[in-house]
């Protein structure tokens, strides 16, 4: 379940991050399209309300008057109202001509309110500021609104730093007069879309960095737990190569034991004793390696009698504990917990067996084992296993767990990666190096979930 946990995860974060991708390049593209329809509205709109005024004024023209007889001729091009000087044909000679536009007044007024209202509606439709500054970047006229002669300093101030803010954006526009000579400038800036755009390809390269992410996670949680599956393909392996062996001893063992010496001789009988003990012993290692790799069957124990178990092997069996080492037990729990006798009881040896190797040839040495029960929620139990021995190095401190490490020469580093991987995964708990410094000691810490009360 934890390994499919694992692989369901990843995989659901990188669907969530394509279909966000996918739902954000569908809404900027169908941003865009607005966009583009709404200029070309804006083009269309701009296009026919100025065309027919300003046809307008280029059909009609104006008119020029003799000044002293009166007549009058058409002048295609379109004059300021003045005066000039013509030849005259009913004069016979030069004289003054006056000017006059063929448009009224008020026809002229209409069509240069009409022009106004226009550019303003159009100012109006763009997302972004404008400003129109002189050739000195003075500001004039600030989104089709004149800047007015009265404008305060600290107004002025602020219109000179949106322009230079728009420049940033985009280059100013240079506006000429009618000699060619630039008169003034345009400054204009960029609407919320276009700056987003300028964002998308790092968006897009961040999308791409968090699913490279995930799947060197992937492909690490693979490789992992490949790397356990081979440790517990080697498990299994050497339960099997035992298993043979174990046979022919507890064959060999019964022969022994019907044998008259068996029960004449009080040194034989006691030696075929302790041969049947630790049979028994092969067995039940034969027996845990055989359950890695498969959920065990849990039965509602107390911890207690499954580390005096572990505690009374030590003391019993000689060479695995020399004299100057003590064992000693603070045993305080009350709660039960499920648990399988045979996998924990093998979790307790390893940190044992930890522990006496860090004390190695000390003159004198003390394992603390304790339980005491948490009052946190439902209830845990927690057993702490400290030793005074030589301590992990800190820099191999957060390897320990890791499969395939061991600080011990010769050692295969598969105790407390089995051990981590039973009380994690097996009894739902977990196992942690509270506390080691180098001459000072090692303290591991087990937390096991409660049993509901009255199961006991």
């Amino acid at each position: 379940m934890w390994h499919f946990r694992t692989r369901l995860l990843p995989m659901l974060a990188t669907g969530i991050l394509i279909w966000v991708f996918f739902l954000y390049s569908h809404n900027l593209v169908s941003r865009l399209e607005e966009t583009r329809a709404s200029a070309n509205e804006t083009i269309a709109w701009f296009w026919a309300g100025t065309q027919v005024p300003m046809s307008r004024l280029s059909e009609l023209g104006s008119l020029i008057v003799c000044s002293r007889c009166g007549s009058s001729e058409p002048l295609e091009t379109v004059l300021p109202d003045t005066t000039i000087s013509r030849f005259c044909r009913e004069c016979g000679k030069e004289t003054e001509w006056y000017v006059i536009s063929i448009i009224d007044i008020e026809e002229r007024k209409q069509i240069s309110r009409r022009t106004s209202a226009l550019f303003q509606e159009l100012v109006n439709r763009l997302e972004y500021y404008t400003i129109l500054s002189d050739q000195f970047m003075i500001p004039q006229v600030v989104n089709g609104i004149a800047v007015p002669d009265t404008v305060s300093a600290d107004d002025m101030k602020l219109y000179r730093e949106m322009i230079i803010a728009l420049d940033e954006f985009n280059p100013p526009v240079p506006i000429e007069g009618a000699s060619g000579e630039i008169i003034g400038y345009l400054h204009y800036g960029s609407d919320d879309l276009s700056r987003e755009l300028t964002l998308v390809p790092y968006i897009e390269l961040g999308m791409l960095l968090l699913l490279a992410l995930l799947f060197m996670y992937v492909i690490r949680i693979e490789m992992k737990r490949e790397k356990e599956l081979s440790w517990v393909g080697f498990a299994k392996e050497t339960a099997h190569q035992i298993s043979t062996p174990l046979t022919s001893l507890m064959g060999w063992l019964e022969l022994l034991q019907e044998r008259p010496e068996a029960k004449a001789d009080k040194e034989f009988s006691e030696a075929l004793e302790y041969i049947e003990n630790d049979v028994d012993r092969l067995k039940q290692i034969a027996n845990r390696y055989g359950q890695m790799g498969k959920k065990p069957k849990l039965e509602n124990n107390f911890v207690n009698p499954v580390i005096l178990d572990t505690v009374h092997y030590f003391y019993g069996r000689p060479g695995l504990i020399n004299e100057v080492i003590r064992l000693e037990t603070d045993l305080r729990s009350e709660q039960t917990v499920y648990l399988n006798r045979v996998l924990f009881g093998w979790v307790i040896e390893n940190l044992l067996k930890n522990s006496l190797a860090s004390l190695g040839s000390a003159k004198s040495g003390v394992i603390m084992i304790t339980s005491r029960d948490i009052e946190e929620g439902p209830g845990l139990v927690e057993i702490e296993i400290a030793d005074n021995g030589k301590g992990i190095p800190f820099r191999d401190q957060k390897r320990i767990f890791n499969a395939g490490f061991s600080t011990r020469r010769g050692g295969w580093g598969l105790g407390l990666t089995l051990s981590k991987r039973i009380v994690d995964e097996y009894h739902d708990g977990s196992i942690r190096l509270r506390a080691s410094s180098p001459g000072k000691g090692t303290t591991f810490t087990i937390v096991l979930p409660a049993a509901p009360k009255g199961e006991e």
